[in-house]
């Protein structure tokens, strides 16, 4: 295939958007789909490269990837020029999905931007049509259409007010110098084949591959130690399964024992008992392998069902990061497009030593496994411990194996609740602290942590968050929590947890309790709810009068995207409705504010509102040790 200057064209995004073409999402493409960690790491990186070039130097384009387009045939009666996308429609979505709210923001007005307008449409989907339509003119319509379009919206306004970025910087960088690949395909393209292909295409050489390949080069005549060098890397990167899973059985017992539960000194010792095992297997008789085939074959057909069963909460790249942060420079980036660049200082040496840094990576990937929360198939979170026994192995709650170990619980519970908090990889400052505390709580000759002292860690590391956002110089700022959607999710989510942790001891709140919330509280667990709901909404269709200060934190709580565009114009009255004809709550503060009979802007409702804020003000604040936290 043959390119020529139109074939491919580098647009920046004020060019995407011109009046002049239009792109069409065709029948065989998937609705919208991103949400929160795809629409935040785009904005992230976006205002990344836009916050560099404020230092008065010439400006440099951001390459944004690439749209892959095939043009229809022109219609006499149409002035545009109309596109099909083939590849790049959720990165265009949202791009159109941010213009909208740019606009809306009066900011495309003030960069001089405002002949900019919406080209994306649909198909077949006149319901997303319509939902971009209703966002770029600000025209609510009740409930609306395409709860993913409006939750995107949502996302974007929240990430900028609680994250307190410059719209006036990003605005304009964005449209001026963020740059995107239009790619047109020749006319005679079989769209369908062409698409197959685009979906099944093979993947490309990941960074952490090429660094695995830098650092091994160091051990150019040193055969062994590649050999020992490669196996734990290709270990430690499998994020799906527990390391020791990923060496073969004779390395696995002779590193980590019988059990799986030892661990060496340093690499050379790793690397002696690799050595032993490669020999004792090429010491192996054929009356051996006669013998144990049968028993081999029937432990790996229980691994291959049991090793894959968790989603892990990071990516190999992103905790290689981690690792380098933790152990050799905190400065380190949580970016991993920075990866290669993170490894390397200005003379482009390498900043670590690979042998120890190889197994300081297994050290902390076996505190990863044992002590940091993941997901199962069945989208309950854990906190589980791999257990050898016989010819098998299980997997058993890390501190007790009673289900019901209340330590285990709090610690599942805490750890989900920083994750949710912080959906993207690159924001997981809590997780490179926990590993930090783990790091710290083990022993020399054993990677075993107490479960007290770690939870007790996590809760002074969530009480320090909370401090660092209500409480920057030292003095309790309510306003911070009378913010409306300005709230951050880690506020709410840290009241969920105290709530959760004293409702179960048998306190009350509001006047519920145990009792009254059954199954909510039983089964209540951390989900990624991105959107702050007004119980008392902000426009009312009722025609209630409007409430002055329906910003207040008595009046919010965090609930899923999809039932905030749902319920968002619904009555405090109907909200509750809805929430018991489908016998559950979002949230515990939820829960307990749909306790109340009253919910409004005078009288009984406003005083329940004033009450109930001030309760969960003071468990926020209780459980905190500093001047700032004392209630």
């Amino acid at each position: 295939m043959k390119n020529n200057d139109k074939d491919l064209q580098s647009l920046p995004i004020k060019k995407l958007f011109e009046p002049l073409s239009r792109y069409v999402i065709p029948i065989y493409q998937r609705n919208y789909a991103w949400g929160a960690p795809e629409i935040e790491q785009l904005i992230r990186d976006i205002y990344d490269a836009a916050d560099k070039d404020v230092t008065g130097e010439q400006a440099k384009d951001y390459f944004l990837g690439s749209l892959v387009v095939y043009e229809r045939e022109r219609q006499p009666s149409l002035q545009v020029q109309v596109y099909e996308t083939i590849d790049g429609q959720q990165r265009h979505t949202t791009l159109s999905i941010l213009l909208a709210y740019l606009k809306n923001q009066q900011w495309l007005t003030q960069s001089g931007l405002e002949g900019l307008e919406l080209n994306l449409t649909f198909d077949s989907r006149p319901k997303s049509e319509r939902a971009l339509n209703d966002l770029y003119e600000n025209a609510g319509n009740g409930e609306s259409e395409e709860p993913s379009i409006h939750a995107a919206y949502d996302i974007i306004d929240r990430y900028f007010k609680t994250k307190k970025l410059d719209i006036a910087v990003f605005c304009q960088y964005l449209l001026e110098h963020v740059v995107i690949l239009r790619v047109s395909v020749p006319k005679d393209t079989d769209l369908n084949h062409y698409f197959e292909i685009m979906n099944n295409r093979g993947e490309q050489l990941e960074k952490h591959e090429v660094l695995k390949a830098n650092l091994m080069s160091v051990y150019a005549d040193n055969q062994p130690a590649r050999d020992c060098f490669s196996a734990i890397w290709d270990a430690c990167a499998n994020m799906k399964r527990y390391v020791q899973l990923g060496f073969e059985p004779s390395i696995r017992t002779a590193v980590f024992g019988d059990k799986w539960q030892a661990f060496p000194s340093d690499f050379s010792e790793i690397q002696q008992h690799f050595s032993e095992a490669k020999q004792s297997e090429q010491d192996i008789t054929l009356l051996n392998i006669i013998r144990d085939k049968k028993r081999f074959d029937k432990t790996d057909d229980l691994e291959n069902e049991k090793e894959e069963r968790f989603e892990s909460i990071i990516d190999f790249s992103n905790f290689l990061l981690h690792v380098l942060k933790i152990t050799v420079d905190d400065n380190v980036s949580l970016d991993d497009k920075k990866l290669l660049e993170a490894f390397y200082d200005d003379a482009h040496q390498l900043e670590v030593e690979p042998s120890e840094f190889v197994f300081n990576l297994l050290k902390y990937r076996i505190l990863f496994d044992r002590y940091i929360v993941k997901r199962d198939f069945d989208e309950k979170w854990s906190l589980l411990t791999l257990e050898k026994y016989s010819e098998s192995f299980s997997y058993v709650n890390s501190f007790g194996k009673d289900e019901s170990n209340e330590v285990n619980q709090q610690l599942a519970m805490i750890l989900s609740m920083f994750h949710v908090s912080n959906p993207a990889l690159i924001y997981k400052r809590w997780l490179n602290d926990a590993l930090a505390i783990l790091g710290r709580l083990t022993g020399r000759d054993t990677l075993d942590v107490g479960g007290e002292d770690y939870l007790s860690a996590l809760e002074r590391l969530s009480d320090r968050y909370f401090e660092e956002i209500c409480c920057p110089d030292g003095t309790f700022n309510k306003s911070v929590l009378d913010a409306g959607t300005g709230v951050q999710n880690f506020i709410f989510n840290r009241l969920d947890y105290l709530l959760w942790k004293r409702l179960v001891k048998g306190e009350t709140f509001d006047g519920i309790g145990r009792a009254a919330l059954g199954k909510q509280l039983d089964d209540f667990q951390f989900s990624f709810r991105t959107s702050v709901e007004h119980y008392f909404p902000q426009k009312d269709p009722s025609g209630h009068e409007a409430m002055s200060d329906v910003d207040r934190f008595g009046n919010l709580c965090l609930i899923s995207p999809s039932n905030n565009s749902k319920l968002s114009n619904y009555s405090p009255a109907d909200k509750k409705k809805f929430y018991r004809e489908n016998k559950r709550a979002e949230s515990l503060k939820q829960a307990i504010m749909m306790s109340y009979e009253d919910w409004g802007p005078d009288g009984a409702g406003y005083d329940n509102i004033k009450n109930h804020e001030k309760e969960m003000i003071n468990v926020l604040r209780r459980q905190a040790t500093t001047i700032c936290g004392r209630v």
